[in-house]
């Protein structure tokens, strides 16, 4: 298990720096290395002095959750077209998880709650309907992206863009009666994954707007 540098001295004990230490704790431990003792301990302070910033555990998930979000960069209005802005945010929320692979369980199951927490989600229905879609379809069209972005990130951190599942030579898929897949063998490694993403994204948000805009 990975440790945490401990501090020389104590912080200055506040939300916001209670929750960089619980999202440092997740990044080097994982969700089972947090709680509160070993986050007391990290900040160098009591473990009954947390309690008047957080005030159990469940809040210090929702906090994280803030967390990880708020670093997701939200472009202005005149950063381009809708589909200019999306993809910059989705590219924004594809690194955050990257740099947070052990919060990802949490971005998928936790409510988000709190005003820093639902900002990127409030900018996201705002360029979806200047794309032109009504409520619903935002609705629809969001979960879509936010979906692809969280598996492909989950896919990207367990390694599966290096070619899991695929260590056959082309020439012994073929003999199994796979010639599709044996194409696709020569292709799996050495990839520009962030091109991959970029493209796939393109094509998500663009046929999604498309179908939702055409059957009304």
């Amino acid at each position: 298990m990975p440790a945490v540098a401990p501090r020389s001295r104590p912080v200055a004990l506040d939300r916001e720096a209670i929750l960089a230490a619980a999202l440092a704790l997740v990044d080097a431990r994982g969700l089972d290395g947090l709680n509160m003792r070993a986050l007391a301990q990290e900040l160098g302070v009591g473990t009954m002095s947390l309690y008047h910033h957080v005030p159990n555990k469940d809040a210090l998930l929702q906090g994280i959750v803030e967390a990880v979000l708020a670093e997701i960069e939200i472009p202005s209005p005149d950063a381009g077209p809708w589909d200019e802005r999306v993809l910059l945010m989705a590219r924004s929320f594809r690194l955050a998880a990257l740099r947070h692979p052990h919060c990802v369980p949490l971005l998928v199951t936790r409510t988000f709650t709190t005003a820093a927490s639902l900002r990127p989600c409030e900018a996201s229905f705002e360029v979806l309907a200047e794309a032109g879609l009504d409520v619903e379809q935002s609705l629809i069209a969001f979960r879509t992206i936010v979906a692809y972005v969280l598996g492909f990130v989950t896919m990207e951190s367990a390694g599966f863009f290096g070619g899991v599942g695929l260590d056959q030579p082309a020439s012994e898929l073929v003999e199994l009666g796979l010639p599709r897949l044996a194409a696709v063998t020569s292709h799996l490694t050495g990839r520009d994954v962030d091109a991959d993403f970029d493209k796939g994204l393109r094509a998500i948000e663009h046929g999604a707007v498309t179908a939702l805009l055409r059957r009304g």
